[in-house]
């Protein structure tokens, strides 16, 4: 007898159909789940954002902070009451959890399942250390640890954060870095180990934030620092890569003298006993003193030499080849005065000019001579060499410019050079220029030696080509300077400028004792870049050593340097004026302070980052 097996296939087949239908139902399920967690958790970031704004504005009310979450969620098509907040700690930081739980209804699953839903829950944790703190001192380097206190330094910035891209260390509990908030990728403090702390805010404890990326650098979106900066890649010739065509759209600083030629044949020249060359007995009454009528006279080389003394009469237009003075006196009064060639003094009384427009070819003055100048524009084609005690005094007016050369040389040509105890004034006040001059343009390096003095104008504009090397002491006046080369300050001279930015094609370094006390414009200064005090995209190390010390009111970026205080050497801001670092890295060691005051006076600032909270997981 067969059996037919018809209906058991059947069944089986029935059995397999259902298996089929619920696996695919629950794939289906997990779908749907797997959208509501995503939809959850956009939801919860956001409501956790919220929150902890809520909470902070809301004297730290948790009911607060859940009311407005649900809120949120409520906004982003949940139901109502989904949404929990609560105050927890995260890696040490305080933050507002808020969580969102919501039903998805089983449908096609129900087969196999007994429930008719089952909950999703989502989290999210918003950080209540507030990064809206104005930092300080912004180091922008992630590559390494980027602000660093060793030995027994110290790091103080007691009104604003301390922010780094890198870690943020301190070596051992001598090493201080104190500030209102401390922000960075990683933070080192050795002295944590033995139950110490050298990293420490105020007024409140522990705030005290791990983020990458929070220092951001919002000063070179600044057009008046593009600006400066461009100036500089045009006496360089260096590209910028942070800027469009390099930084090079705009026009050169720098203003070169103006050449003036003389073809006379005519000498004047005498010496003891009133000998003179023809042409010039006529002004003196036979002894070795020559008083010269107005009137207009080129002359090719003037010799006043053995104790004579020659005067020339206001009134005058003079233009001369040479002039050597080795004799007693030499006046001019008001008048144009023209040297093509090199004026060369060595005596010791003094020379004096009047008012009028200076021109020369080359100064030289030496043996304790002085040389004093009235108002007027100054032009020089080669260089200034001050030696042995020498004296100059230029007299700038408003509006008067002073436009100096170089030496010729092809490397490295000098401007300036100022030795010997000697020094030289570029003002109508030696002790705090006051008049606003036009532009300043050397062609080349200014260097001073140390027990010098030189006195820079009030000036919208001021140029060095090369190198601003002060040995002795230095007073800036009003306004932007624009340097080729590095500034440096190495034998313990003071440096002083109120309402000064200094734009850098290299970079900046004061050793040696050096004292200063330097202060950026202020808004209604009319120079300058207001709250700008250095600004430097060298790659070079900047920085203070060997017991430098002083004062700096305003901003110093320097983004791709590594800055440095060491040798008991000291910076900070003057008073409430703040001192604000953006730099690639910093690094204070030894005895070294760096004090960056209240930063609440800066305009042009810097970013964190980050608003007043922040998603943390």
């Amino acid at each position: 007898m067969m059996r037919s097996d018809r209906g058991s296939i059947a069944v089986l087949g029935a059995l397999a159909l259902s298996s089929v239908l619920a696996m695919s139902g629950l794939a289906v399920e997990l779908g749907t789940g797997y959208a509501a967690k995503i939809r959850n958790q956009r939801a919860a970031d956001m409501a956790a954002l919220g929150a902890a704004v809520a909470y902070k504005a809301g004297g730290q009310d948790i009911k607060v902070a859940t009311d407005a979450a649900n809120d949120i969620a409520v906004a982003n098509g949940l139901p109502s009451g989904v949404a929990t907040a609560s105050q927890v700690t995260v890696n040490g930081q305080s933050a507002l959890k808020v969580v969102i739980t919501t039903p998805v209804p089983i449908a096609l699953a129900r087969a196999v399942v007994n429930s008719g839903s089952y909950d999703v829950t989502t989290a999210a944790y918003a950080s209540l250390v507030s990064n809206t703190t104005p930092a300080c001192i912004l180091a922008l380097s992630s590559n390494t640890t980027s602000v660093t206190a060793s030995g027994g330094a110290s790091i103080s910035a007691p009104g604003c954060s301390v922010t780094s891209n890198g870690t943020i260390a301190s070596d051992n509990s001598s090493a201080k870095i104190t500030a209102k908030q401390v922000v960075g990728k990683a933070i080192a403090d050795t002295a944590a180990s033995y139950n110490q702390n050298a990293i420490t805010t105020t007024p409140v404890a522990k705030n005290i934030k791990t983020q990458p990326n929070a220092a951001v650098d919002t000063v070179k979106n600044s057009t008046a620092v593009q600006t400066a900066l461009c100036y500089v890649n045009k006496l360089t010739g260096n590209n910028d890569p942070d800027y469009q065509g390099g930084n090079k759209n705009c026009t050169s600083p720098l203003v070169v003298p103006t050449v003036y030629s003389n073809t006379s044949s005519t000498d004047w020249s005498s010496d003891w006993g009133g000998k003179s060359s023809s042409g010039f007995n006529q002004y003196t009454n036979g002894s070795c003193n020559y008083t010269i009528p107005a009137g207009t006279y080129t002359i090719r080389d003037l010799t006043i030499g053995g104790g004579c003394s020659i005067k020339f009469l206001s009134g005058s237009t003079l233009t001369f080849r040479n002039v050597n003075m080795s004799g007693a006196t030499m006046t001019f009064g008001d008048g144009d005065i023209t040297i093509t060639g090199t004026f060369t003094v060595s005596a010791n009384d003094p020379i004096t000019m009047g008012n009028g427009n200076h021109s020369f070819g080359q100064i030289s003055i030496g043996g304790g001579k002085s040389l004093t100048m009235g108002t007027g524009n100054f032009n020089l084609v080669g260089a200034l060499t001050l030696s042995g005690g020498a004296h100059l005094r230029v007299n700038t007016a408003a509006t008067n410019t002073v436009i100096i050369g170089n030496d010729g040389s092809s490397s490295n040509p000098k401007a300036i050079s100022v030795d010997g105890g000697s020094d030289a004034c570029f003002t109508s006040d030696c002790s705090a220029p006051t008049a606003a001059a036009g532009t300043f343009s050397a062609s080349g390096y200014i260097s001073t030696a140390g027990g010098t003095t030189i006195v820079f104008p009030k000036s919208a504009m001021h140029v060095v080509k090369g190198n601003l090397a002060l040995q002795g002491s230095a007073i800036m006046g009003d306004g932007l300077y624009v340097v080729g080369g590095d500034w440096t300050n190495g034998t313990g001279g003071a440096m002083t400028g109120v309402n000064v930015t200094f734009a850098l094609g290299g970079s900046f370094n004061f050793a040696g004792g050096t004292s200063f006390d330097l202060a950026a414009p202020t808004a209604s200064s009319g120079y300058g870049i207001t709250d700008m005090l250095i600004l430097t995209k060298t790659s070079s190390a900047t920085g203070i050593s060997a017991g430098s010390n002083g004062k700096a009111s305003g901003l110093i970026y320097a983004p791709n340097s590594a800055f440095s205080s060491s040798g008991g050497s000291s910076i900070s801001g003057n008073g409430s004026a703040c001192m604000m670092l953006v730099v690639n890295s910093v690094s204070v060691t030894g005895s070294g302070t760096v004090n960056t005051a209240n930063c609440s006076s800066l305009s042009n600032g810097s970013g964190s980052g980050s608003a007043t909270v922040s998603l943390i997981q």
